[in-house]
């Protein structure tokens, strides 16, 4: 019965866990979509970009996650959420070749549609 148990509980574990990466993965993939349709990118700048944000989102998550297990102090955790933000955008202006002003209606557009997604 315990096996039984144990073996439900990783179950649950290991699907929770699947479900919040293909949320991630569904946000990403609308985020990406959205850029490619507003600003017009070609599929290696599509390729581009989803990379970028690939790699902005895990790291996003990992500090995030830092954070609330008490390893990085608040301080130490807004700074590295400021580098990671910085980087991305750096990134998205290279790839889309817009500036922060141009990029700023895209982006609260986005801020609002991904909390539906």
């Amino acid at each position: 019965m315990k096996k039984i148990a144990l073996l439900l509980l990783l179950l649950v574990s290991f699907s929770s866990v699947k479900a919040q990466n293909k949320t991630q993965e569904k946000k990403i993939n609308y985020f990406v979509d959205a850029a490619a349709t507003t600003f017009s990118l070609d599929a290696s700048k599509t390729k581009e970009l989803l990379d970028a944000r690939n790699v902005y989102v895990s790291k996003f998550i990992s500090i995030n996650k830092e954070g609330k297990a008490g390893t990085l102090s608040a301080a130490d955790k807004k700074a590295q959420l400021n580098e990671v933000n910085n980087d991305f955008n750096a990134a998205f202006y290279s790839i889309t070749g817009k500036t922060a002003a141009e990029s700023k209606p895209f982006f609260d557009r986005m801020r609002n549609e991904l909390k539906g997604v």
